[in-house]
């Protein structure tokens, strides 16, 4: 059913004015993901040219992070480098990763270069060597052995993505599940719906005026149903296990308003133990203190160890004093409970970029704008440029 706005807030984030910016540094990659938009056609970037970008995107975003990614950006033989340069510039390193070559000893390496946070994708359409045909619930295992390790590094904080098609749809209560029981470890989690170009016949896409060799193109399907999975069905898939996460704020689209592009949930509790979530006007307040404080808005909660300090927000938040009434009562029960911290989690789920009816819908104010011929051009729509020199849109079949 259609996702109901009225307690959210939606996210005042502008192409100007955002939080956060993007920059890659290799498009080799040791893995193929479903839905990856990125081709191998360049290599290494050069180092001097990745700085250049990064402080091309500090100037033009008013950004507070910068997430470096690929392919693989383990791969990359200069990513202390990028890590401390985006560090010494006074902006968050985020590692967008799908964790082959992360070990302990990489871990270490990363954090000392100033590395604010891993984000790691594991899903089962990855064929990863060790693992092929694991379901996500196995798959689980594997997330906790990375939340393990990044947890032990102290002061760096964990995420997970995984990429959803029907087939994995079913499993999200598993993952959720699995989430929350380590809030104490995991501070994101990001539920990718599958995106791609529909390949049928009849389908007919352009650039710039002019048709385009879709075979070059290798993220998509000849199944429109497959590709269509929205932000509403993972949140219904959400809620009708955990009928208390309930979203807080959200993106809408670029041309279709109504479709909600990147939607947050935002649990408090302890290991194991969900008191209730962030609502709206906590939210709200987050945003406009941090910006005032700051001068830059926030990509999510800046303290996941702050749970108790956000229940001051109960005055004005239904959702919040909810969660603290919860608190309180399992303080009564058991008052070691007013020792252990709670702890703040980020559930984000998100529709990508797509085709409705011949229009391109983006994110309403996208988190990972990136510099490409010195301009900010989506992330997700590089290689569209690089392949074809500009964004794909369909035509209809009456012209080229």
């Amino acid at each position: 059913m259609p996702i109901d706005r009225r307690d959210m807030y939606k996210f005042p984030w502008s192409k100007a004015d955002n939080p956060g910016a993007w920059v890659e540094v290799t498009d080799d990659c040791d893995l193929f993901c479903p839905g990856c938009y990125r081709h191998r056609l360049e290599g290494d970037r050069p180092l001097e040219e990745v700085k250049r970008d990064i402080l091309t995107c500090r100037s033009l975003t008013n950004c507070g992070r910068i997430s470096i990614a690929g392919g693989e950006p383990l791969l990359y033989p200069h990513l202390a480098e990028v890590v401390e340069f985006i560090a010494r510039h006074g902006l968050e390193p985020v590692i967008f990763t799908n964790g082959e070559k992360l070990d302990r000893g990489m871990a270490v390496s990363l954090k000392k270069a100033g590395v604010h946070e891993f984000f790691v994708h594991i899903d089962s359409g990855q064929q990863r060597p060790g693992w092929e045909g694991k379901s996500e619930a196995e798959l689980n295992v594997l997330r906790q052995r990375y939340a393990d390790m990044i947890f032990e590094l102290g002061g760096v904080r964990c995420g997970f993505n995984m990429t959803l098609t029907r087939r994995t749809l079913r499993d999200v209560p598993l993952l959720v599940e699995w989430v929350t029981a380590n809030i104490d470890k995991v501070q994101n989690v990001s539920l990718i719906a599958l995106r791609g170009l529909v390949m049928t016949g009849e389908k007919r896409y352009a650039v710039n005026g002019r048709p385009i060799d879709t075979s070059l193109w290798q993220s998509g399907s000849d199944d429109p149903e497959e590709l269509t999975m929205t932000s509403d069905e993972i949140y219904d898939a959400v809620r009708a296990h955990f009928p208390a996460l309930r979203a807080s704020a959200y993106l809408s689209g670029t041309s279709r308003p109504e479709t909600t592009k990147f939607l947050i949930i935002l649990p408090l509790g302890a290991p194991r133990r969900v008191y209730g979530v962030v609502g709206g006007k906590a939210v709200d307040v987050n945003e406009v203190l941090h910006h005032l404080r700051t001068g830059r808005y926030a990509a999510g909660p800046a303290d996941s160890k702050g749970g108790k300090r956000i229940f001051a927000l109960s005055l004005v938040d239904r959702e919040v004093r909810k969660a603290f009434l919860r608190f309180a009562g399992a303080a009564v029960k058991n008052p070691a409970r007013l020792f252990e911290p709670v702890f703040l989690q980020c559930i984000n789920i998100q529709q990508p970029n797509e085709i409705i009816d011949g229009e391109v819908n983006l994110c309403d104010g996208c988190l990972n704008q990136m510099v490409y011929g010195g301009e900010l051009i989506p992330s997700c729509k590089l290689d569209e440029y690089r392949l074809y020199g500009g964004p794909i849109y369909e035509v209809g079949p009456e012209r080229p």
